[in-house]
């Protein structure tokens, strides 16, 4: 009877590191997972990409989940799967965005003047990136209030479901076909007649977009994304610019529109005229004017030549893009005037200078200094 003992026991042993053995998955499986999501989501910034892996104690088997935007991720990942685990072994069970619970609704138009995009679904969250009224968003998935949205630079984002007009694939055509008219100054009302002792109905921020309708005199009547109907001063408004970076705006544009914002204050994740952070100050001036930027100044640094000043800076033109931060971190984006002037936002928008012995010169920003850009090619 003795003997009994010692046998339980091993059997009981062998029983614990058998379980303890599939409840670790194996690390070759989970880095091939990790550098296939990293060749087709290099950046979460703008593509979607997360996992969980979890063993399932009721079906004994690993229960893999999670969601992507991108197609080829999942059958890449799928292919994975079948080369580690017998097809009892494991659930496999990835989302691709947008989700199905959304059917044709996968797009919005921000129906406000400024919407805001939060990091996470929360309104404490950070914010990270702003949508002007009438911008297209695509929509993602839903979560309670918020929506998980990508914006026409592909950052993405959650927005407040009552900030964005949910469209389908043909009701976003016709609003693209539609008649419209952009706001061309940095603020204004619509208000609801013709008569600026009117009720308001919304503020508009430079590059809102709306619908035209009729003209009474020298107001335009406007629909709103939502169908609100208002009035705005004809003189403020003008044809939608449309994006298309295969043309470079004007330097003499870019340097007027960039001073004309003098004083707007930062705000981090702003990308308006109600307030800007570094990169968001330079999107909304060269997407004002049909170039569409990245969204972060370590985004926006990829793009043009790479400008070498020379020691009086002669060789740096107004337009150019200046970039700050410690080595291969850029931290600051700014434009130059021309010569050592350069403008950006900080505290708020303002023209500094990297000459030492001009009144306008900043310390911090010439010890930071990384590199000039010519986005505009002449």
């Amino acid at each position: 009877m003795q003997i009994k003992y010692p046998i339980l026991f091993i059997l009981v042993m062998a029983l614990f590191f058998s379980c303890s053995f599939k409840r670790e998955l194996p690390e070759s499986f989970i880095a091939d997972i990790e550098n296939t999501a990293k060749k087709f989501v290099p950046d979460k910034r703008t593509k979607v990409f997360q996992i969980n892996y979890e063993y399932g104690e009721e079906h004994n088997k690993w229960i893999i989940e999670g969601e992507t935007t991108e197609e080829e991720l999942l059958r890449a990942i799928d292919s994975i799967a079948n080369k580690y685990f017998d097809q009892d072994e494991v659930s496999l069970n990835m989302q691709l965005l947008p989700q199905s619970a959304l059917k044709d609704t996968i797009y919005g138009l921000v129906k406000v003047s400024v919407g805001n995009l939060k990091k996470h679904p929360k309104h404490s969250a950070e914010l990270v990136d702003q949508a002007l009224m009438g911008t297209t968003l695509k929509l993602l998935k839903r979560l309670s209030y918020w929506y998980m949205v990508q914006t026409p630079t592909d950052y993405l984002g959650w927005i407040t479901v009552g900030t964005v007009e949910e469209l389908t694939e043909n009701e976003l055509e016709e609003w693209h076909q539609a008649e419209k008219s952009t706001l061309n100054v940095n603020f204004a009302q619509v208000f609801s007649a013709a008569s600026t002792n009117s009720p308001v109905v919304c503020d508009a921020v430079l590059g809102c977009t709306f619908k035209k309708r009729e003209r009474q005199g020298d107001w335009q009547e406007v629909e709103l994304p939502d169908g609100r109907v208002g009035f705005i001063k004809q003189e403020l408004i003008g044809e939608p610019v449309e994006i298309d970076n295969s043309k470079y705006p004007s330097r003499e544009a870019v340097i007027a529109l960039a001073k004309n914002m003098m004083g707007i204050p930062y705000i981090w994740g702003g990308n308006s005229t109600k307030g800007f952070d570094c990169s968001g100050f330079t999107s909304t001036i060269f997407r004002s004017l049909g170039y569409l930027l990245p969204r972060d100044a370590n985004m926006q640094v990829e793009l043009g030549l790479h400008v070498v000043p020379k020691d009086d800076y002669s060789n740096v033109l107004p337009g150019d893009m200046i970039f700050f931060g410690p080595e291969n971190l850029i931290t600051h984006v700014g434009i130059c005037l021309g010569g050592s002037y350069f403008i950006h936002c900080s505290d708020d928008v303002h023209i500094n200078s990297l000459d030492e012995q001009d009144e306008l010169y900043n310390q911090y920003r010439k010890r930071t200094y990384s590199k000039i850009k010519r986005i505009i090619i002449d």
